[in-house]
């Protein structure tokens, strides 16, 4: 494994395998509605925190790395709205009001 100090960079062959699966995952449930749907629907996905920050990132546009830079509490509520554009809104970001103080940890 290399790992540099801005970026890392890992050569490793299970990072490749997993990159490809949470980007297949990623297709799989964020997409702009077809043109003939008319009501909203819901998708609740139940996640690792990384995995939830790339979605995020990715959903966003932001630069994948943004990821390290974000702190997500366990069992915490993160939503995102796709607009009938194509917009994507970041409506909350482990949101964890639904739990008493003490049993909020943070990755």
């Amino acid at each position: 494994m290399v790992v540099s100090s801005y970026r890392c960079r890992f050569v490793d062959r299970q990072f490749f395998q997993d990159s490809m699966r949470i980007e297949a995952g990623f297709r799989r449930y964020f997409y702009r509605a077809p043109p003939e749907q008319t009501e909203d629907s819901y998708t609740l996905l139940v996640a690792h925190a990384n995995v939830i920050r790339f979605f995020v990132c990715k959903a966003l546009q932001f630069p994948p790395e943004g990821w390290l830079r974000m702190s997500l509490n366990h069992g915490s509520i993160t939503q995102l709205s796709i607009l009938p554009n194509g917009n994507v809104v970041l409506r909350s970001l482990s949101e964890s009001g639904h739990m008493d103080p003490q049993y909020i940890t943070s990755v």
